[in-house]
């Protein structure tokens, strides 16, 4: 049987394929340079926690430059640590989590910024309450906004701002008050005037001028026979004013992502 023919480079075409290709002025080490070590974790230089005495008065809330100084719950330093404005977002834990306040007094080692003291906040209560958390999505009692059949009324989008900028939007005294707010935006206010989550769902993009005016109600939250919560009905008030701009509210079962306590620990010694 005819052997298969062999192809044989020239010796200095092997020499080549085998040695590594130098060409001056040019650095190939980066190729095997070893992967940077992950930055350190952002923490406070020092940090204070205690049992607060509720005979007086509570620190009064200061987020400087590079300091700190808060009391509440463990939930109430949950949300803020982790810029959570709905405390119903926050879930599970001991019942002291709730019950029990704590003063918290921090220094970081350097100007920082808002975002960067609360990433200390979070490692101050994992270290010292052994606090573990994680997130899921439940569905929760709430509102989803939509465009009503007439469709929306809104007047026209501003032009003189800059896409994905969002203007002011104002809530109190039975008005929400924008100049150049999207309608996400809106959806949060109405999350805030009802206690319970709002979706959006109208897909109106743009920033818009409109002044809602309704009645204020007592919008504490409504439990059924089993203690689940429940949106209360619909009334004129917030649902009829939205319709004046062509939008509608509706009570649903809605996917809200929520930050569950796994454990926690009362915090160790200063």
């Amino acid at each position: 049987m005819k052997r298969p023919a062999i192809l044989r480079l020239p010796r200095l075409a092997v020499l080549l394929a085998i040695m590594p290709l130098a060409i001056p002025g040019i650095d190939r080490s980066d190729a095997q340079a070893p992967t940077p070590p992950a930055p350190a974790p952002l923490v406070f230089g020092v940090a204070s926690i205690k049992r607060s005495d509720l005979s007086r008065p509570g620190l009064p809330f200061r987020l400087g430059l590079d300091t700190l100084t808060t009391y509440g719950p463990l939930r109430h330093l949950i949300a803020l640590a982790y810029e959570i404005e709905d405390l119903q977002d926050v879930v599970g834990g001991p019942a002291w989590a709730q019950s029990e306040f704590y003063d918290i007094e921090a220094k970081a080692d350097a100007a920082s910024s808002p975002h960067e003291i609360k990433a200390m906040l979070r490692a101050l209560l994992a270290d010292r309450f052994q606090l573990k958390l994680h997130r899921e999505t439940r569905t929760m009692a709430g509102y989803v906004l939509t465009v009503d059949k007439g469709g929306a009324k809104l007047p026209p989008p501003r032009s003189d701002m800059a896409p994905g900028a969002e203007g002011p939007i104002q809530l109190g005294g039975g008005q929400i008050w924008s100049r150049g707010a999207t309608i996400h935006n809106l959806a949060e206010a109405l999350r805030l005037d009802l206690g319970f989550p709002v979706v959006d769902e109208t897909k109106i993009e743009g920033n818009y001028d409109f002044k809602l005016q309704f009645e204020e109600s007592n919008n504490q939250l409504a439990r059924n026979r089993d203690g689940e919560r429940e949106a209360p009905e619909p009334g004129i008030s917030i649902f009829t004013a939205l319709r004046g701009i062509g939008l509608r509210l509706d009570s649903r079962k809605v996917p809200v992502e929520v930050l569950v306590i796994d454990s926690a620990e009362r915090p160790s010694a200063n």
